[in-house]
Parts: C-alpha cells; structure tokens; sequence
C-alpha cells in the first residue's frame, strides 16, 4: 500500500512540475505527499492493527503535525495567490472559471474520491444496519462510520458532490486548451510557410540536396505524412503533418469520464439495492434496505418456485464427471426456480444461483441467502377410509403431495398445508434439523371445511383426528414424507446508469488508443534550388522523431546524389 501510495505522489509532483508557471504550485506536493502518508496511517490504525501501542500514536501525531503544517502553510499561500488573481482578472467569472479549470482541484477531487472509494469498497461493508457496524468495528467507531455516511459512501451526498466537482473540472479544462489546440491542429492556420520569420522561430536544418519538388513530396508521403505544396518564383514551400487526431485523444477521454461519472451519478441517485425474502410457494414484491430500514414496492413480484442445496456429488452429477470426491455430501451452492409476476400474468422465470444473477429488464436478482421457515415445505400423505379402516388394503384411498401455498385436488376434496411445526416437541430442534413434524391441513369437502390435523407418530395422528369436530368426516390421513419450507433470500440490484458507464469505458479505451498510439508530427521544408531546409515538430517522443528523420533526410541526400551521378 505504501508503495502505490509513493508512486502516485511521484506522478502526481510530476504532474505538478508541469504546471510549475503557476506561484501556488509551490508547496502542493509536499500537501498531497503529507495528506496521502497521513491517510495511510490513519487507515492502517483504524482496520489493519488490533492494538494500536505507542509506537503507532507516535507515527500518528508526526504525520498529522506534517499534514497541519503543510495544510496550514499552503492555505497561506493560496490566499495570496487568489487575492492577486483575482484582483488582476477584476472579474468574478473569470476568477471562478479558472478556479475551476485547475488542474490542482482536479487531483484534489481524484485523491479524495479515490480514498473514499477504497474505503467504500474494501475496507467497510456497505449497506447494513447500524447494528452490524457497532458489532464488528466497536461502538465508537460504528457509529461515526455510520454518522459520516461511510457505511453508504456512494450514495453519500459528498460523494455526489465531488463526482459533480470534478465533472465540472473536467468540462472546464476542456473547454479552456480545446480551443487552442484546435486552431493549431484543424485550421487553416496551422498551413505556414517556413520563411525568414518562421525560421528564427523553428530553426530548420538546411542540407545540399539534389532532388525536385516531386520527389521531396513522394520522400514525405513514403513517410505517412499528408503533404501540402505552395510555390513561389524560385522557392517551393512544403507543410507535411500526419497524427493530427491523436490531439483529440484526452478529450476523448474527458468526453468517456464525464459519461462514467454521469452513469455512476444516475445510480447512486436513482439505482436500488435492497433484499426481497421469500418462502418457498409464495411471492414478493416488497423490497428491503436493510441501511435505512424501510422498503419499497417493485413494479414486479418473485414467486419462489422450489429451491435446492446443491452438494458438491451433485455438481459433478449435472456436469456429467463420476468418481469418488471428499466432502461430495459438503454444500456447493444454493438456487432458486424464481417466476416474475407483472399484472397478474407470468412475464419472465428462470433460475438464480450463487454467483449467476437473474436479469430482468434493469434489474439483476442474486441469490443471497436461505434458511428455514419453521413451516412445511413439501409433504407426502396416504389417505385412508374410516369406514374400512379394518381393512388396511382396501380402506387405502390414495397418496397425494402437497406443497406450500398450493391448493390440491384429490376427487371431491380441495387440501392445502394451514399451518405446521418443524418439531412438535422443541421448536429450536426443528431449527436443527431435528424433525418431529405436525400440521393442520386444510379440507374443503362437499362445500363444508375441516382441519385436519397430521402428526409425525401415526398413532398420535388416529388420536389427533378422533376429535368430534371430525367425526363426519370420512378419512384418515397418515404422514408419508416430510420437507421443511426454505425461503431464499434475493438481492435485487436495479442500476440504470451501467450502459452509460460501459460507454464511457469505450470511449476512455478508445481515447488512450488514440493519444496514446499515433502521435501528432508536421513538418516545415522549403526548397530553393538544391539547398533543403526543413523544420519539424512531434508532439511527442521529440527527440525520437528528430533522430529518425534526420536518418531518412540523410538517405534522401545519398540518394538523390546516386540519382545526379
């Protein structure tokens, strides 16, 4: 950590020497050297050492003296500086716009957002309840986190405020070098000839050559330059450029941050990310913050179908590979068969696991959680005729399965599951896999209703269902098999902002290409009998670009004396 840290304060001075025209930069490095290092130990403090000894609070007060003294010391500076800006600009907007267009604020804001977002994204879990946070980081510390919006920092309103800041920065600095780059790259301007006043500024080569105007201009198009040709009484004036696009590469780039940050402001407004709990057989549309302990109702519901453990011998099972496996009984994932409800009607269903989410329209549906109910998922009853119950053989009427929130048909009888209990004897054994089940299943029969109640022990099941309440009614029924409910626990992620951010990702990739692999070079020649003079500019990799044309002119001269033998 240290090391990134070291190496971005490197870029960053360099950065800063860039711009060394400007009085206040003095000073500014040794602000965000200090700031990063203070950072740092305050960091590994507060999540990586369980106790902090002497030695840490003494690191700790020297980074924060050196941050203080260097805050305090460049503030200083700042105010002087702005004062006499702003009394030379004597204007409010022009003061204010290149405030904005600094390049220092920009790697203010990108340092800041950038801490926040570590910690947003390593360090503190987001979106739980307060609860959560006193627990795992202590009382103090939780609750500050959770004060300070830590506990939600992308949805915090300063980080909202400084994407928009440094948006704005953006769009200024564009704005403010655009201009000239463009009048030096797209216009005619740009089309000079390399006379006597050009010389004194370009400072052309001059060289004995023995070749025409042709073929200077074929020598600089072999080199993938556009040529431009004017001519006077005794002078051909050459302007040769290629690369002029790759000018346009960093804004490219700025064009592909702002529309990042505007899809990363759309979700941190307008995106949800909550939780949906549903039990096997029924369906929700309520969706849960747990942060902020309210909820909301989707456009939609989720009916959970069936849900599965999958054990690591049935994975290998669907993948079609045999053979012995430790731990093959051990869990290897969880899934949900899930429904989508809009207007009554089913619009969409599918299947979410661990790590493979269920996409509809917008929303994504991970499968998060599971656990028991306490009730019945899936039962399995023999039904049996009171009349010839003597008879076991010819008093046994049928099997029939029932699952939960699902109503039956078995002849004249509508059967669904009222109520249930894992383990009539501890309900926590229940919990546990202990399973002592008993139910109460609902009957309607010939317009008239019954609770019928079924227990694990067939002889505690005759003695519950000899109540006189059941005493018309013409069946027994005995419990066959037995499945407690699960409910699957959905995160449900709606972030209408991530097309914006993949275009934008696009357009940075894009825009590097573009800066970064062509490179912007003209060239200034003017030819006067068989005396050559030539100028030229690369707008980057300079010395690279002077060596290799000063090796093809020299080729050219060779050649050109061949061609004169």
């Amino acid at each position: 950590m240290l090391r990134i840290i070291l190496h971005s304060v490197h870029d960053l001075l360099y950065l800063i020497r860039m711009e060394r025209n400007q009085g206040t930069y003095r000073g500014y490095g040794f602000l965000v050297a200090s700031s990063l290092l203070f950072t740092a130990v305050l960091i590994i403090g507060l999540f990586h050492l369980d106790e902090r000894g002497v030695l840490y609070f003494a690191v700790f007060g020297g980074t924060l003296a050196l941050f203080s003294f260097s805050l305090l010391s460049y503030l200083l500076e700042v105010y002087r500086y702005l004062k006499e800006e702003y009394l030379r600009k004597k204007g409010w907007f022009s003061f204010l716009f290149d405030f904005l267009a600094d390049l220092r604020l920009a790697i203010f804001l990108m340092i800041v957002i950038g801490i926040l977002s570590m910690l947003g994204s390593t360090y503190v879990q987001q979106a739980q309840p307060i609860e959560f946070y006193l627990d795992r980081f202590g009382a103090d510390l939780g609750y500050w986190l959770w004060r300070l919006w830590i506990t939600d920092v992308f949805r915090s309103w300063y980080y909202i405020a400084f994407l928009v800041l440094l948006a704005v920065n953006l769009i200024a600095c564009s704005i403010k070098r655009l201009p000239r780059v463009w009048v030096q790259t797209f216009t005619k301007s740009r089309f000079e000839r390399l006379d006597e006043n050009m010389e004194r500024h370009l400072k052309p080569i001059s060289l004995k050559v023995n070749t025409s105007e042709e073929g200077l201009a074929r020598f600089l198009k072999s080199m993938g330059f556009r040529v431009y040709m004017d001519r006077e009484v005794g002078r051909s004036y050459f302007y040769a450029e290629k690369g002029r696009y790759a000018r346009l590469g960093v804004y490219v780039v700025h064009i592909g941050l702002l529309v990042i940050m505007a899809g990363a402001l759309i979700d941190a407004i307008f995106g949800i990310r909550g939780s949906v709990v549903v039990p096997e057989g029924s369906k929700s549309d309520v969706l849960n913050f747990q942060a902020r302990k309210e909820s909301i109702k989707l456009p939609f519901q989720i009916e959970l179908e069936d849900f599965r453990i999958v054990s690591y011998g049935e994975e290998l099972q669907r993948k079609g590979k045999s053979g012995e496996i430790p731990f093959k009984e051990a869990i290897a994932s969880f899934e949900s068969d899930i429904k989508i409800i809009q207007n009554g009607k089913v619009v969409s269903k599918g299947t979410t696991a661990v790590n493979s989410p269920f996409d509809f329209g917008t929303y994504r549906i991970f499968q998060a959680t599971y656990g028991l109910t306490g009730e019945a998922g899936r039962v399995k009853i023999a039904m049996f005729d009171k009349r010839l119950i003597k008879n076991p053989q010819e008093a046994f009427v049928g099997e029939l399965e029932l699952r939960a929130g699902k109503v039956s048909e078995f002849g004249n009888m509508l059967l669904s599951i009222d109520r249930s209990a894992l383990n009539l004897e501890d309900e926590r054994k229940g919990f546990e896999g202990e399973l002592k089940p008993a139910l109460i299943l609902k009957v309607l029969m010939d317009n008239k209703a019954y609770d019928v109640p079924v227990v694990y022990s067939p002889e505690l099941t005759v003695l519950a269902q000899s109540q006189p309440e059941l005493k018309d009614f013409p069946y027994v029924f005995f419990l066959l098999d037995f499945e407690p409910q699960f409910f699957s626990g959905f995160q449900v992620s709606r972030q209408p902002g991530t097309p914006l951010i993949w275009l934008g990702s696009i357009l940075v990739v894009g825009g590097m290409v573009l800066a970064f692999y062509t490179v912007h070079r003209k060239v200034w020649a003017r030819l006067e009998g068989d005396t050559l003079k030539v100028a030229f500019w690369s707008h980057k990799l300079k010395e690279e670009f002077k060596k290799s044309f000063l090796r093809s002119l020299e080729a050219l001269k060779h050649e050109s004396a061949s061609d004169g033998k």
